[in-house]
């Protein structure tokens, strides 16, 4: 799985690079989350969203201090409208738009295997719908390094950051007060050199030439889209242990 991933650390290129623009509405709706958020407090927001348990920090975070993105962590990801590409916030794991509650923490749905998307539910209404990129300058993995587990960090070697395919949803509240897109990032087997250090899945790095055309499903049918999602980048991964 994709444990975590560094978020891209220059928006302004990857807005260039991916020839996208900055969804102003949906960062002034997730910044009015955040002030709601801080308006209601933990309680408040544990009753609106369903929650087994109060939020210990904000339910609506971005990146940590060092860029890091984790499950439950918001990033930019980016879709098409009208075949136009938007960079928007996200929240990396799915919560199913209608869900009464989050999905227990012991599933794993931040990441979809390319060999589960028609038969898995949590991704099956999505696949062929709702599809988008995000862009991350590194992945994080855990593998076993001297019989202990470890975290790994692996970066492409001829690029400043990366794009995976992702599936995404769109969840609210009861009475529409609070609502959010979260995402699911795609992986599929490893190149050699991710499989060489003890780990057995990697995002898919999508081939630039397809990306319109995973962004718009509509224009597809399932067997096209697998070929796009088999189309990778020809990249390397360097990799380095953080300390």
């Amino acid at each position: 799985m994709c444990f975590s991933i560094q978020a891209a650390s220059d928006l302004k290129r990857v807005s260039s690079t991916m020839n996208a623009d900055f969804d102003r509405l949906s960062y002034n709706q997730f910044k009015a989350m955040q002030e709601l958020e801080s308006k209601l407090g933990a309680d408040e927001i544990k009753k609106q969203l369903n929650l087994k348990r109060k939020p210990s920090g904000s339910y609506f975070k971005g990146p940590d201090e060092l860029g890091r993105i984790y499950p439950n962590y918001f990033t930019s990801v980016i879709t098409a409208q009208e075949k136009k590409r938007l960079i928007s916030p996200m929240r990396y794991r799915i919560r199913p738009n209608g869900s009464s509650e989050e999905i227990p923490t012991k599933f794993n749905v931040f990441n979809a295997r390319v060999d589960s998307l028609e038969k898995r539910k949590t991704w099956s209404p999505l696949f062929m719908r709702n599809h988008g990129i995000v862009c991350f300058d590194a992945f994080y993995e855990w593998v076993l390094k001297d019989n202990k587990k470890t975290l790994i960090k692996f970066k492409p070697t001829n690029n400043k950051f990366m794009w995976a395919p992702c599936l995404w949803d769109e969840w609210q509240s009861t009475d529409g007060s609070v609502k959010f897109k979260s995402f699911a990032i795609i992986t599929t087997d490893p190149p050699n050199e991710v499989e060489i250090m003890g780990h057995d899945r990697c995002p898919i790095f999508l081939n630039h030439e397809y990306i319109d055309d995973w962004l718009n499903p509509r224009d597809l049918n399932p067997s096209d889209a697998y070929e796009i999602l088999a189309a990778q980048e020809n990249e390397k991964f360097s990799y380095e242990w953080p300390s």
